[in-house]
């Protein structure tokens, strides 16, 4: 390259590096600036998933102040749970100082007795706590936590037609109440009415199709009683139910390159299952391509279906089986085992005889079938010389006739015209 050349592309590297750098950033752009997040929440949640719950309030009057504790809970529609910063204006308390010690974290859900509030009832008759989007009133109309109940509400997720759920009734300065009934019902439905036991606890069995539920269970208290009622809901899917999985594998042939393995099922919800060649008589390699991997079943899915590939076995090669196994379903296995059986190969066949020709230009016979040395093969034998064999007659004579005398007869009379052929 010529120094003239070398210079040229020295400048074009330097001018493309400057116009890449020109365009990467802009030497008189107004940078944009870039947006602050909202330092009272860290979970992308609507401002009303949020709601603030006064539970209870007790007043408990102390000569010229009257200390009154209130029980504050809240309720999420959030599917994650959401951080508000107290006092930040998202979650605050009002007049007065707006951070009081409320929580800052709120999971999914409705929760009660989340935090306990103290406060001079004479000096603040009157709070308001802010949440999210939501103020609730913090004053003497609350019910007295004397009387007031609350129930947590269970309600599991399961793949059957049938909900297990469970209500525990509580107080919140005061032990549970041991009396009473709770109402329990799928969206809206008629209910089921059971006692409540030891502890406040309800449990029913309810029936629910396939589908997202909501389930609501309704507190009554024992007649007499100066108990408040309560209610709670508690969401709830019921999974359509699988089937239980079984495997089973195609008959093989002789020649069959690949064996197709059928994972079936009842039932339609999603399954997933892993599967494995697994050694039996036959081995992987020489008889079948070591084969794993999980199968997918979607929802509404019967079955699924692999392969294995069957190499070229080996001539004259026995009947043999191996293995393919389920292992680490999501639904139940009623047969994790499926034996694909391998027929025998027969032997190579022999090599083809050809007869030989009786000169040049002579046709070959055909070919034999049958193993070289055989006794019953067709192998023609090369003519004899016609005196030759009138003599040996004549020599087959003299032994029958003659006896050994005859023997050394025939050497004799032989033995000359060996020396002529």
């Amino acid at each position: 390259m010529t120094p003239h050349a070398s210079l040229r592309l020295a400048c074009a590297l330097g001018a493309a590096l400057v116009a890449v750098a020109l365009a990467g950033a802009p030497a008189f752009a107004t940078p944009t600036p870039t947006p602050t997040p909202s330092p009272t929440s860290t979970a992308p949640t609507a401002p009303d998933a949020l709601t603030p719950l006064v539970d209870c309030v007790q007043d408990a009057p102390l000569g010229a102040v009257t200390s009154r504790t209130v029980v504050l809970g809240y309720r999420s529609s959030a599917s994650t749970p959401v951080t508000l910063t107290p006092g930040s204006g998202g979650d605050d308390l009002s007049p007065g100082a707006a951070d009081r010690g409320q929580p800052s974290s709120f999971l999914p859900g409705e929760h009660h007795g989340a935090w306990l509030l103290t406060v001079d009832a004479a000096a603040e008759p009157s709070l308001t706590w802010t949440l999210g989007g939501r103020s609730v009133a913090i004053d003497a109309s609350a019910p007295a936590c004397t009387d007031a109940t609350a129930i947590v509400l269970s309600a599991p997720a399961t793949t059957s037609g049938t909900v297990a759920v469970s209500a525990t009734v509580t107080r919140f300065l005061l032990g549970p109440p041991e009396a009473g009934t709770v109402a329990f019902a799928v969206d809206g439905a008629a209910s089921i009415t059971v006692p409540v036991g030891a502890g406040g606890v309800a449990r029913a069995d309810l029936a629910a199709p396939a589908g997202p539920h909501t389930i609501t269970a309704t507190f009554t208290p024992a007649g007499g009683s100066t108990l408040r009622p309560a209610t709670a809901t508690a969401p709830v899917t019921v999974t359509p139910a699988s089937g239980a999985l079984a495997i089973a594998a195609d008959s093989v042939v002789t020649g069959s390159t690949s064996v197709t393995v059928h994972v079936t099922r009842t039932g339609a919800a999603p399954v997933t299952v892993d599967f494995a060649t697994v050694d039996g008589t036959a081995h992987a390699g020489p008889d079948y391509v070591a084969t794993s991997g999980t199968l997918a079943l979607a929802a509404g899915q019967a079955t699924a279906t692999t392969t294995v590939r069957l190499p070229a076995r080996t001539p004259g090669s026995p009947a043999s089986v191996f293995f393919v196994v389920l292992q680490h379903a999501t639904a139940d296995v009623s047969g994790a085992v499926a034996m694909v059986s391998l027929p025998a190969v027969p032997a190579a066949a022999p090599a083809s005889v050809v007869a030989g020709g009786t000169g040049g230009g002579g046709t070959a016979s055909a070919a034999s079938a049958l193993p070289q040395g055989d006794p019953t093969a067709h192998t023609p034998l090369a003519s004899a010389p016609v005196g030759q064999d009138l003599l040996l007659l004549l020599g087959a004579g003299l032994i029958a006739v003659g006896g050994i005398a005859g023997v050394i007869g025939l050497f004799r009379s032989v033995r000359p015209r060996d020396g002529l052929v």
